[in-house]
């Protein structure tokens, strides 16, 4: 009987609950864990952040450099043909300085030292680009000015080169024959489909004329952003247009290497040389100033960057930066001293 009482006594008796203190020391040991796991979650996404606009920021200029390189590397090439004297330039329509500048093969390469801002960009060879806008350009970056032809024929050999836009739109090219002096000539790239034109002695290439520069803003930027690209005008057709190419290429530096004993290579490094240098010219440098494309949160860049010649302090706010550089050889700009 004694045993059945304490059975039902303790039966009856109640759960016992958390305290005051113990619920409280929970509620902080949750909200300390919650907080380290809010942390850990910000900081993997903050950095993956980080590794992308990186990325993104490397791969942009890579690309810009192939690009410089190339028509650097191509610059003055004319289908081959190793004199243009006595090729007369035509005009294009609209032009990006004198009437015929865009066909004119003297001063292939030119280019503008650190644009000073409000007026027409001049060139070391006093060419004034009246094509560009600007109040587009950023300030304190060179221009690049190139003339050349395609490097592959439109049409040679009585063939249409492999992936060729048959357009119907006027374009120019350099017409080479066997029995005729070289000319420029505008026509469409339909036309090359014309068996008439089919002749073995007759080649045509396209004509390439552009002027590459630093543009404050991209066409992409919204709400106000104000992301710097790299932006050209090229020749297409009869006329100008601009295009933007890689955005957040924030300055554009160069250095040109003078050959001053005809042997081929540079003895000196200007970056702004005068014009008749530039006739000399037999090397570039290529600096390039990247930026990201957005703001990194909790981030300031206290860097300093150098660009060549040029060293550019810290910009105290929150983008990524970096510089890429290259060294292009002329192989079309070759000439001896007189």
């Amino acid at each position: 009987m004694s045993f059945a009482r304490n059975k039902r006594k303790l039966g009856s008796a109640p759960g016992r609950g958390f305290s005051l203190v113990e619920l409280m020391v929970s509620m902080l040991l949750a909200a300390i864990l919650s907080a380290g796991f809010i942390s850990t979650y910000l900081g993997v996404k903050r950095n993956a952040f980080y590794d992308e606009q990186m990325a993104r920021m490397q791969e942009n200029g890579r690309y810009a450099m192939r690009l410089l390189s190339r028509e650097l590397t191509m610059v003055g090439f004319y289908a081959g043909v190793p004199s243009m004297e006595g090729v007369v330039p035509l005009s294009v329509g609209t032009d990006c300085s004198h009437q015929d500048w865009a066909l004119d093969p003297h001063n292939a390469l030119d280019y503008v030292n650190d644009y000073p801002g409000n007026s027409v960009p001049v060139s070391q060879n006093a060419t004034a680009f009246t094509c560009l806008d600007s109040t587009a350009i950023q300030i304190n970056t060179d221009l690049l000015a190139v003339k050349r032809t395609a490097g592959e024929a439109s049409f040679g050999s009585g063939l249409v080169a492999d992936g060729l836009i048959k357009s119907t739109a006027d374009g120019w090219y350099f017409r080479l024959a066997s029995s005729r002096s070289p000319i420029w000539e505008k026509l469409r790239s339909i036309d090359f489909l014309n068996r008439a034109r089919a002749v073995p002695s007759v080649s045509y290439w396209k004509a390439v004329a552009r002027v590459f520069y630093v543009r404050r803003y991209s066409e992409s930027d919204t709400q106000g952003h104000s992301t710097p690209a790299l932006c050209m005008e090229t020749l297409a057709g009869d006329k100008m247009t601009s295009r933007c190419l890689v955005e957040g290429v924030e300055d554009l530096q160069f250095e040109f290497g003078i050959d001053t004993d005809a042997d081929g290579v540079p003895n000196q490094y200007k970056s702004a040389p005068t014009g008749a240098e530039m006739e000399y010219a037999v090397m570039a440098k290529i600096h390039i100033l990247l930026r990201s494309l957005s703001m990194i949160p909790g981030y300031e860049d206290k860097k300093s960057y150098t660009l060549g010649q040029k060293t550019l302090p810290a910009r105290h706010d929150p983008y990524l930066r970096r510089v890429m550089s290259s060294s292009i050889r002329l192989r079309n700009r070759i000439k001896p001293l007189s």
